[in-house]
């Protein structure tokens, strides 16, 4: 070997080591997100691409609502804390609202043939006192154990009378292991460790498009009792079709809250005495010409 291929060896070598070492560039796909409260968050998609939002350790999803749910999927993953987004359209752009036990986030979701997307957007945050353990729920039932986790609405309040008629149709992965409605409320549950599918209905047109709905604990809370829900995962599907006849549906919530009086009612205090019954009033003569007096 030459004294000038050794060179050469030497030096291709060197470059190669400086090659290994340096840092790969960070993918701007992948960003980290300061969170701010006063802040709306811009979403680029691309239909067909599934942008993912995370939020902070042991931070929880507890609802989302969507302006246009038609042209948009959204759906969080089973521990709340991971939201996948992913425009239907091409063009599609609204505005999303996502509610967690710390904090509220505003988003605009704009979809374009052109745009770079987005595949993981992630928040950071400033230094927050950590949240309290919450409260055993060991050896209590459903509803107890609701209140001791302070989700006092993850259970109806009469579960004798729940509506637990739904149908499962289709693929078995994708079925929830419970479902059932209120009257007002669907509510779903999947085992640990499952994928929860997008859920959607469909429109007087046919066309489906995903539900709004919140997450409580370990429950899925439609707040609406559709006929059919349809559960999608890529190319495979089932649903959950509602079989209680009409006719035997609940016309209201079991789960009420308090009454509240009507506007024009006055508030009377708990230790007030009952309000006294209007006064009499003679009735009035009808509402003629007058009779003059004579002088």
């Amino acid at each position: 070997m030459t004294r000038a291929t050794l060179r050469k060896t030497v030096l291709a070598g060197s470059l190669m080591a400086l090659a290994l070492a340096a840092p790969a560039r960070a993918d701007d796909r992948l960003l980290a997100h300061a969170y701010s409260e006063s802040e709306v968050v811009r979403i680029d998609g691309k239909a067909g691409v599934q942008a993912t939002i995370a939020f902070g350790e042991g931070e929880a999803i507890e609802n989302v609502a969507v302006g246009d749910s038609q042209a948009w999927q959204i759906t969080p993953n089973k521990r709340a804390d991971l939201l996948f987004v992913k425009p239907l359209e091409a063009t599609a752009r609204t505005n999303m609202t996502v509610v967690t036990n710390r904090h509220t986030y505003f988003f605009d979701l704009v979809a374009s043939t052109k745009a770079k997307p987005l595949y993981m957007l992630r928040f950071t945050y400033k230094d927050e006192p950590k949240p309290q353990a919450a409260p055993a729920a060991a050896g209590l039932d459903a509803s107890e154990a609701a209140l001791a986790l302070g989700d006092p609405s993850a259970v109806p309040a009469d579960p004798a009378a729940l509506n637990f008629a739904w149908k499962r149709v289709g693929s078995e992965k994708l079925l929830p292991s419970r479902i059932y409605d209120d009257g007002q409320s669907t509510y779903l549950l999947w085992p640990e460790q499952t994928s929860v599918p997008a859920i959607l209905v469909t429109n007087e047109k046919g066309d489906e498009g995903p539900v709004n709905y919140a997450v409580r604990g370990a429950t899925i809370v439609i707040d609406d009792v559709p006929n059919t829900l349809i559960l999608r995962s890529g190319k495979t599907k089932a649903e959950l079709v509602n079989t209680l006849p009409l006719a035997s549906r609940p016309a209201k919530p079991l789960s009420q809250p308090a009454p509240v009086a009507p506007a024009a009612a006055p508030t009377v205090a708990a230790n007030s005495p009952a309000p006294q019954a209007a006064p009499t009033v003679a009735p009035t003569a009808p509402a003629t010409a007058p009779t003059s007096q004579g002088n």
